[in-house]
């Protein structure tokens, strides 16, 4: 399966007290845990490099032979951390976008139709969504293949919890279906549920009382209707704001949306890194909580800030800033150094084989005689 995924990326230290820009001013080393987590993700699934004990040699894939996994990121000069979240840069394209940041959800629609044609799959997301589903682009083919090309599968968003109670928590804002009819996203004439057979099972779909989700995910043949439409890459920011605009919208008009239901909500379901919105929402005397080497990172930080600040230290987002570097560039060094050992170890373990196997060619050549 040939995918190309396109995300928006900013981030920009919280040192103005200015509105947050897709939560950007937000703890910078849970942002870079989340964008992490939402690349490593994508090449879980989906990427080509799948390989055995012999280095550079991929493992038979009978299933998916051919694998093209292609991302575009998209981020204002100068704003993001992508130097810091430990993904080898050849493996996603950046692209640099003058202009108001809150505006880059549009700017994916422009590399969708850059590059239609090309792909089975176009997925846009935000960069703290996270994909778990192996089965995620099979389901939505699936959907197409029952229902058509101009109804849209869209996944359920949810947060899940790390620490605390773990816990899969979704509860996201509903929206008034006259609103939505207002918006032209509930229209008439769509019905209200669709259900089909996945695995012997029967699954139903519904239309969503909220339809923004942090991403969207189209097929060729349904990026191409998209196309045709007049709504496609339209700039038209009137839905909550531009960046629920620019994932929700557009979509919204071209195609009549769906989320799982019964008996499974969770059946095509997407991660929002974090529990920014969960941990509001949790049960008396329970927390949900993120990973707890987070906390223990801060404390790393915390301390290592307590010692004076040297004369060239303006301030503590500087010193901050300094100390993710830092740590960033020592585990990247402790990382070198392990697989140089690791190296060693392989080369001294193929050397002691190789001696035992002389030796015992040794032993029976002398038994024989």
């Amino acid at each position: 399966m040939r995918i190309l995924v396109v995300t928006h990326h900013f981030f920009e230290p919280d040192t103005s007290g200015k509105p947050s820009v897709y939560g950007s001013r937000v703890d910078p080393l849970a942002r870079i845990a989340a964008v992490n987590a939402a690349f490593v993700a994508l090449f879980r699934h989906f990427g080509p490099h799948r390989y055995g004990r012999v280095a550079g040699q991929r493992l038979p894939d009978d299933a998916t032979p051919e694998r093209v996994l292609d991302i575009v990121v998209l981020q204002a000069p100068g704003k993001g951390i992508l130097d810091s979240i430990g993904i080898d840069p050849s493996l996603y394209t950046l692209e640099l976008c003058d202009g108001d940041p809150m505006m880059l959800g549009f700017e994916t629609q422009r590399v969708l139709r850059e590059r239609a044609g090309q792909y089975d799959y176009y997925a846009v997301i935000e960069d703290d969504m996270v994909i778990h589903d192996p089965l995620f682009f099979d389901k939505l083919a699936w959907f197409e293949q029952q229902f058509g090309t101009t109804r849209l599968l869209q996944p359920l968003r949810y947060e899940m919890a790390q620490s605390g109670m773990p816990a899969l928590v979704s509860s996201w804002p509903i929206i008034a279906a006259g609103d939505l009819a207002r918006w032209s996203i509930r229209r008439a004439g769509q019905p209200e549920r669709l259900s089909a057979t996945w695995h012997d099972h029967e699954q139903s779909f519904v239309l969503p009382d909220n339809p923004h989700v942090g991403g969207f995910f189209v097929s060729d043949a349904q990026l191409t209707h998209w196309m045709s439409t007049p709504w496609f890459y339209d700039r038209d920011t009137s839905f909550v704001g531009p960046l629920e605009s620019a994932m929700s919208l557009s979509i919204g008009r071209a195609f009549d949306l769906y989320k799982p239901s019964a008996p499974d909500p969770f059946f095509l379901a997407i991660e929002h890194w974090g529990t920014r919105y969960a941990r509001n929402l949790t049960p008396p005397g329970k927390t949900y909580g993120d990973a707890p080497l987070l906390d223990i990172a801060h404390e790393a930080i915390r301390t290592r800030n307590s010692v004076p600040a040297s004369g060239g230290e303006a301030n503590g987002n500087e010193r901050l800033s300094k100390v993710l570097v830092g740590s960033h560039q020592s585990l990247n060094a402790l990382m070198r150094e392990r697989d140089s050992f690791h190296h060693q170890y392989e080369s001294l373990r193929n050397s002691r084989s190789k001696l035992l196997k002389a030796l015992l060619s040794a032993i029976l050549r002398k038994t024989q005689r």
